[in-house]
């Protein structure tokens, strides 16, 4: 870590660029998801984000960036709109110098490893940092209002919450009436399988249309806190209703790969959910990465594969 920010001092030397200087302006404090206290622009100019979902709220809310994340889960109506902005790199290991490049007054990241890591470069170079937390139907929500409060359209973000609230109570109150269904979340391949907890965005959709998620209680990987090592003899034993396939990558065929593999293997084909024909892969642009202000498409198609008998209540 000590190289990295040496090397960044010594990059902001050689271009001569200045630290982000927000002398004279208004501030206000904000206690990021990390439970950081940060000294941010009342008003922030110049805005770079670092992930697809947060760069997806700000824009839904009419907020502007400088510079964006490359990104495949990124929906294609707001590549639409960013595609010519200065790409930072991969939202797991952006560039720094390339964001000290662009003079933000205000840096948007997610509370993962791999942004805390940039925080002492950026507090050498006097640009503030917030890392936000996306993992469930209610962060999204809570992520509207701030980014609202942030740009000053406070309107434009209420008008959003209502429209999404609106239709999600609908659902929720048809998928109470109906009977609770085990659910086994997976994420992976075959060879390389996790589950998703109730804390995971997935897990948490499924836990709110009332889906009894079977990996409740399982603890959580190391290195992943919203997903648990998958057991075929735990799932097995918890003889789940159906399950649902997440795979990395936004390509179908892969998913319909890993399916048939699953349904093929002689373990795996114990389950009364693959002999009933009830896996479901989920759609990569919904559940591989969050979809921020779509997040009814996501609620939707969870309640479709729950209860397909109220599929519709949503959108009536």
């Amino acid at each position: 870590m000590r190289r990295i920010v040496a090397a960044f001092v010594l990059f902001l030397a050689w271009t001569g660029i200045p630290p982000a200087d927000t002398h004279g302006s208004e501030k206000r404090s904000v206690v990021d998801d990390a439970g950081r206290k940060v000294e941010i622009p009342a008003v922030p100019r110049r805005i770079v984000v670092l992930n697809s979902s947060n760069l997806e709220i700000l824009y839904a809310v009419g907020g502007k960036a400088v510079g964006r994340p490359e990104s495949t889960g990124m929906p294609k109506e707001l590549y639409g709109k960013v595609r010519d902005l200065p790409s930072i790199g991969e939202t797991p290991s952006p560039n720094v110098e390339k964001i000290a490049s662009l003079s933000p007054d205000l840096v948007v990241g997610v509370n993962m490893p791999f942004h805390h890591t940039l925080l002492p470069a950026l507090s050498r170079a006097g640009i503030p940092a917030l890392l936000l937390s996306i993992n469930s139907y209610e962060d999204i929500i809570e992520k509207i209002r701030f980014f609202g409060n942030l740009t000053g359209n406070t309107g434009q973000a209420a008008r959003i919450i209502a429209d999404i609230e609106q239709k999600t109570d609908g659902i929720k109150r048809a998928a109470a009436l109906q009977k609770r269904k085990k659910v086994a979340i997976i994420w992976g391949s075959p060879q390389s399988f996790t589950m998703a907890l109730p804390s995971s965005f997935p897990g948490n959709l499924v836990g709110m249309l009332g889906g009894i998620n079977i990996a409740s209680g399982v603890k959580p990987v190391a290195s992943m806190p919203h997903y648990a090592p998958l057991s075929l003899e735990y799932v097995l034993s918890k003889d789940p209703d159906m399950i649902f396939l997440i795979t990395h990558g936004h390509d179908g065929k892969v998913s319909e790969k890993f399916r048939k593999e699953m349904e093929s293997h002689p373990a795996w084909k114990g389950l009364r959910a693959i002999r009933e024909g009830r896996l479901y892969p989920l759609p990569y642009s919904l559940f591989g990465v969050n979809p921020a202000v779509r997040v009814t498409k996501a609620v939707e198609h969870i309640a479709a594969l729950l209860y397909p008998e109220i599929a519709e209540t949503g959108r009536k």
